[in-house]
């Protein structure tokens, strides 16, 4: 469904990932491992077609990224690291904002679902500013889904929540998955990695050095962990994964 060849990203001459070719495929979960700087949020910024390509071509549907940009956008959700709420506005206002100025159009029972799943309805008087960290991720990640895209990009969507929070977030996920969503999710937590992906995609310094399903990388991680062992970092990840 989307094909990166020999994509390559650099900002003022360092070079941040390296040619990269990758097929991903409609309805999987890949989740994406590396250590800090090794390229994985630069990865979802190019196919989220927030950052430009250096060199090579994205192709979503058999059509590059530039010959389709509204299509791509309409089909993508994207969650940043950060959190992107207005904070004066309460839930409910921020959730109709983003319903409303969406060019494509919502899903109600879509939303409500998500909702519930997330437990939202239960802040949904409160003001942003006011609530915990958990309360924020899970809005943060209801008003990136909002208009239901077929493809969902999550940059640490749990980072530095509680469990129960995490939780709701991770069966919110599951439930994309079955619905057939594709999903590419960065994160450290084996847990979430092993609960929501059928594949692993491995970065290091801008290269990808594994891409396959879950049963070939426990299979191959012995060699992986001796082509890579000088990198003490990534063995550490690979060796808890």
């Amino acid at each position: 469904m989307i094909t990166l060849k020999e994509v390559s990203k650099s900002y003022k001459k360092k070079e941040v990932l390296a040619p990269t070719t990758l097929e991903i495929e409609e309805g999987g979960a890949y989740g994406i491992v590396g250590p800090n700087g090794a390229g994985k949020s630069t990865l979802l910024k190019l196919i989220a077609s927030l950052e430009r390509p250096t060199k090579g071509t994205i192709y979503y549907q058999g059509k590059s990224y530039t010959s389709s940009v509204k299509n791509v956008r309409q089909s993508i959700g994207y969650i940043p690291q950060e959190i992107a709420l207005y904070e004066e506005l309460t839930v409910k206002e921020q959730l109709d904002f983003w319903s409303n100025i969406s060019p494509k159009k919502i899903d109600d029972a879509f939303v409500q679902n998500m909702k519930q799943t997330l437990r939202l309805d239960e802040v949904a008087n409160q003001r942003i500013q006011y609530l915990s960290g958990g309360w924020k991720r899970k809005l943060n990640l209801c008003v990136g889904l909002i208009h239901n895209p077929s493809i969902c990009l999550l940059d640490e969507p749990t980072a530095g929540i509680d469990l129960a929070a995490k939780e709701d977030i991770l069966t919110w996920l599951k439930a994309l998955h079955q619905q057939g969503k594709t999903l590419l999710y960065i994160s450290h937590d084996r847990h979430e990695l092993h609960t929501l992906s059928d594949q692993f995609i491995v970065l290091l310094n801008g290269h990808v050095v594994f891409h396959d399903d879950k049963e070939v990388f426990h299979r191959t991680k012995s060699q992986l962990l001796k082509n890579q062992e000088e990198h003490q970092e990534l063995e550490k990840i690979l060796s808890y994964l």
